[in-house]
């Protein structure tokens, strides 16, 4: 965009947008007002990035999309913000953040794009310790070099001229968005132009632009280079707002050899199978960098040859796995426990089933950073996070044998049932803990290969997904898909006390985990229960979808979850009986919409007594028919009291004594079906956002 005053791009501005609201040129782009924006964001109450502009926010829209809300604070950016939209909204490439709409109103500018979930590509390499395999960071960059590829070959071409890992988002399977136009220029094509307001980051400016204010897409490149860098040696090029020289300093190193320059490389990636590829990337980094700027690679150039190095890479990875399954017992080296292991939880078939990923415990140990990462802990194990080579992030969960726990007590004077209750319990539950549980050999074998094979075949929305398995170790590991925000006992009952759930967010979480419970139960040969329904193992991803676990792991949660609190859950005929049914999960659920409706867990603190939720709840019901005295304040409002009280009703009727007077798990997940479909026609005036959250991800 050529150097025009503030007044005049306001001008323009105005002209470019249509009675409608929207502008002309691209991708049905909002108009939003002020009024419209306090409500998307819910009057601004969840900041999650800030700048020297202003701040982001995270808001919902009327249809439950979530956005990320630009609100810029100083009047004098204006000129800024008007440069942003207009650039932005010339682009449209799913490497570049959705521009969904803008507010211009006196006092009020605000850009409003989507939102995405996984945090900025500097939080990653510098912010965390996850390990980053070869394969994603590769990807992360093609993935930016074709953006900025589309940006530069336009009719009219678009310098980004802020690009740095900052400014590069990241979803929850690491798909690279570029974000921030805010420096952006649009460019004539038959004419060499120049700015005297040269602008930028620090460690990532292109030299001859900040000598001589000239406007070129080789500018981009060589902010793209000092990326690169970054990239494979997951070093800073930028630190409290200075430059470290990364770039000079590779440059130099590159100059004395190779080898030299092979020091700098992340030691997680820098191994000999890969270091002609590294040494690739290191060299196209260079060229990137190169001082006199027609010497530079065009962006198209740059992605052509990290796609063929990813290629590369992809062939040396295949060979490996080529040279492990031609001898798949080969990998132990003679380890017979391991083989033995292996074998005895059936990994000779399991090894055979299509789409199920076997992995070795090194692997593993590779995955998880040597289990650096604690994403949980539980009564029966811990679950360590880690990525896995397709840019997954995922959990990887692992049992704690009795001889290797703290103490004996959570499994014995904690575990108060019934003798007869407490046998069966175990042998289900627990199945193959240790010797103490002694299966027959090919019982136990046959237990596993049923477990393991019914829950890789399991495919619903709302259900974690098992990812894969190791069969190494006495009691195998569990790699499951990652939920990024935790369970439903820590949204609603957390420590930090600061996320906040709209009546909408809470009807989807209990809609989705009732249809997730009534599809087991419909695909499960037998009437048995799963058990363990708590709101500790109802995992929420990225944007609140609720995921039910399933798994082996059940009692492994983001937070460490005694027995004696999943005890409030037991449905009192398993207590009697040791027979866990499909109406025991019902049982549990009226539990958990419990803890939706009044925001208390299924034991909680009143001053210094502790409560049962279902004791005082029904007393409260029984007192006053009604449930209102108990209901979360925060959705206790006008127009929400009535589904809250349905809510209520059909949790009472979840809790019946009696088992034959319970609903079915689908008839409860249509109940709520049509309680959310009569309040969307009705009123629905206490709020449709969904879950606002204090975050630091996303933007």
């Amino acid at each position: 965009m050529a150097e025009l005053p503030a007044n005049k791009l306001t001008d323009f501005m105005k002209i470019i947008v249509t009675a409608k609201g929207r502008l002309v040129n691209n991708h049905n782009i909002n108009c939003f007002t002020e009024d419209e924006i306090k409500r998307i964001t819910n009057s601004y109450s969840t900041l999650i990035g800030e700048g020297g502009f202003g701040q982001v926010y995270k808001g919902a829209l009327d249809d439950g999309t979530t956005v990320a809300v630009k609100r810029y604070m100083r009047q004098n950016l204006t000129e800024g913000f008007v440069k942003e939209v207009i650039v932005h909204c010339q682009i449209n490439h799913k490497n570049v953040v959705r521009l969904l709409g803008f507010c211009m109103e006196e006092n009020a500018f605000m850009i409003v794009t989507e939102y995405v979930s996984g945090g900025n590509l500097h939080n990653l390499l510098h912010g965390s310790d996850y390990p980053i395999s070869l394969d994603a960071r590769l990807r992360i960059a093609i993935e930016c070099a074709d953006a900025l590829g589309d940006m530069h070959s336009m009719y009219q071409p678009i310098i980004h001229g802020d690009i740095k890992p900052d400014n590069i988002l990241l979803d929850s399977k690491l798909v690279a968005k570029l974000t921030d136009f805010g420096l952006s220029r649009l460019l004539c094509m038959d004419k060499t132009q120049y700015t005297v307001h040269v602008a930028g980051s620090r460690g990532y400016m292109d030299p001859e632009y900040i000598e001589t204010g000239l406007l070129d897409p080789k500018s981009d490149v060589y902010s793209f280079g000092v990326v690169l860098l970054e990239l494979i040696t997951r070093s800073k090029a930028s630190e409290s707002g200075f430059c470290t020289r990364l770039g000079r300093n590779f440059t130099d190193a590159l100059r004395k050899g190779k080898k030299e320059a092979r020091k700098m490389f992340d030691t997680e990636i820098a191994n000999d199978k890969y270091t002609k590829i590294l040494d690739g990337i290191g060299n196209l980094a260079a060229e990137c960098l190169t001082k006199g700027i027609k010497e530079r690679p065009e962006m198209k150039n740059v992605q052509e040859r990290l796609q063929f190095l990813r290629r590369a890479l992809h062939r040396e990875q295949a060979q490996e796995k080529v040279g492990q399954k031609s001898s798949i017992l080969g990998i132990f080296n003679g380890n017979n426990a391991r083989r033995k292991h292996f074998e005895r939880n059936g990994g000779l078939i399991l090894q055979e089933t299509s789409g199920l990923n076997i992995f070795t415990e090194q692997s593993l140990e590779k995955i998880t950073c040597n289990y650096s990462n604690v994403a949980g802990k539980g009564y029966l194990g811990c679950a360590y996070m880690g990525w896995v080579d397709d840019n997954t992030r995922v959990v990887v969960t692992r049992f704690i044998l009795p001889e290797e726990a703290e103490t004996d007590s959570i499994l014995n004077e904690r575990f108060i049932l019934p003798e007869e209750a407490r046998t069966y319990s175990i042998l289900n539950e627990l199945l193959f803990l240790n010797e103490r549980f002694i299966l027959p050999e090919e019982a136990r074998t046959y237990s596993i290969l049923h477990e393991l094979l019914f829950e890789h075949r399991i495919s619903h929305k709302n259900i974690i997904r098992l990812v894969g398995c190791c069969l190494e170790t006495v009691v195998p590991l569990f790699v499951y898909e990652f939920a990024a925000n935790g369970s439903l006992y820590d949204v609603l009952h957390g420590d930090n006390g600061k996320c906040r759930l709209s009546l909408d967010s809470r009807l989807n979480i209990a809609i989705g985990s009732a249809e997730a419970l009534a599809y087991l139960h419909s695909v499960r040969a037998t009437r048995r229960g799963y058990g363990n329904i708590t709101s500790s193992n109802i995992l929420l991803d990225h944007n609140f979808l609720p995921k039910v676990s399933v798994s082996f792991l059940e009692s492994i949660t983001f937070k460490r979850f005694l027995y004696e609190i999943s005890f409030a859950y037991v449905d009192p005929v398993y207590l009697k009986t040791g027979k866990s049914i499909t109406k025991s999960d019902v049982y549990s659920f009226g539990i958990v919409l419990l803890e939706l409706i009044t925001r208390k867990g299924a034991k909680y603190r009143d001053g210094a007594t502790t409560r049962s939720l279902l004791i005082e709840y029904t007393k409260v019901w029984k007192e006053q028919n009604s449930g209102k005295p108990m209901f979360d304040k925060e959705v206790a409002v006008e127009g929400c009291i009535a589904i809250l009280e349905e809510m209520g009703k059909l949790a009472v009727e979840c809790l019946k004594e009696d088992v034959d007077e319970r609903p079915e798990m689908v008839e409860v997940a249509e109940r709520l079906q049509n309680l959310r479909r009569d309040w969307k026609h009705g009123e629905g005036g206490c709020g449709s956002s969904h879950a606002k959250e204090e975050t630091t991800g996303g933007h």
